[in-house]
């Protein structure tokens, strides 16, 4: 929809309309959880597969956020903000009290805006107290099912994100050019057919590019590669799956698109460093304090 550059009103008032930003305009925050957490050394994690983004704002503690070319540590009075499918793993030096929120923010099907950076961002919080308070207003709400709730998270959450919105104004908006709608096709392509992933070959086609320059153009514009993508989504169908049904893990591998058993408990044991059936032991649903109970 286009948005009229001038308007006019009563008494000859003429004014002019501020455009949608060509990016930022379309994003969708969706807040998943939000926990006051204090944990030990049994904090220590790896080989994740996360579609979410992450803020931590550490109070107590130390911790190191393992990333493919970097490691951060996490330190009192700072706030680290993770995009998605880019921690390898974490651990606690010790007792650890952070508070954290996993949320999404949604351009187009599959795509979230902090792939576009693609790196975590670290920052010195300048103001804690309020930064806690916000913080403890998203978890109480959490437990608010009212549709209100929906959008007094939402304002926390940005709230919370505002001592990383310098980022957005230094990092050049070169990316705005790789949002080319052939990839972010693909995106929605791939997330359609998760139990049955699309070839690169048959991805490159509908993206008008040969497989060599798909791939290349994908991961300097996502910071994925499509493979990768494509085994993430695959995984992390298999591990709703294990958690919340009860079939077979044949089945189970059958309908998130593996050939058979075994490729599927390889597969996913080099992901997530468990197998299919010890996945399914060790991760019992249980919910932490603070989860959603009822309306109040």
């Amino acid at each position: 929809m286009l948005i009229e550059q001038f308007e006019t009103g009563s008494g000859g008032f003429v004014w002019q309309n501020q455009q949608p930003d060509a990016l930022f305009s379309r994003v969708h925050f969706h807040v998943y959880a939000a926990f006051d957490m204090q944990i030990g050394a049994q904090w220590n994690g790896s080989q994740f597969v996360n579609h979410y983004n992450r803020v931590y704002y550490v109070e107590s503690g130390r911790a190191e956020l393992q990333f493919t070319d970097r490691v951060l540590t996490m330190e009192p009075g700072y706030l680290y903000l993770i995009p998605p499918y880019q921690l390898l793993s974490h651990s606690a030096q010790g007792k650890l009290s952070f508070k954290w929120v996993h949320f999404q923010a949604s351009l187009d099907e599959g795509l979230d805006l902090f792939m576009l950076y693609g790196k975590p961002f670290r920052v010195k919080c300048a103001e804690p107290d309020t930064t806690s308070k916000l913080f403890n207003k998203l978890i109480s709400n959490m437990q608010v099912m009212r549709p209100s709730a929906v959008l007094e998270r939402q304002s926390l959450l940005l709230n919370l994100l505002r001592p990383f919105m310098h980022i957005f104004d230094d990092v050049p908006q070169q990316r705005k050019h790789l949002l080319h709608p052939s990839l972010v096709s693909t995106l929605s392509l791939i997330n359609k057919q998760v139990a049955n992933p699309p070839s690169l070959v048959a991805l490159a086609e509908a993206a008008n590019m040969s497989p060599e320059h798909f791939s290349r153009k994908f991961k300097a514009a996502f910071n994925v590669s499509p493979k990768r993508y494509m085994l993430h989504k695959q995984i992390a169908l298999a591990k709703q799956r294990l958690l919340l049904g009860s079939d077979s893990i044949d089945r189970v591998a059958e309908s998130c698109g593996f050939c058979d058993i075994f490729h599927f408990s390889r597969t996913f044991k080099k992901e997530t460093g468990v197998t299919p059936s010890g996945f399914r032991k060790e991760y019992n649903i249980r919910f932490l304090p603070g989860q959603p109970t009822k309306d109040r």
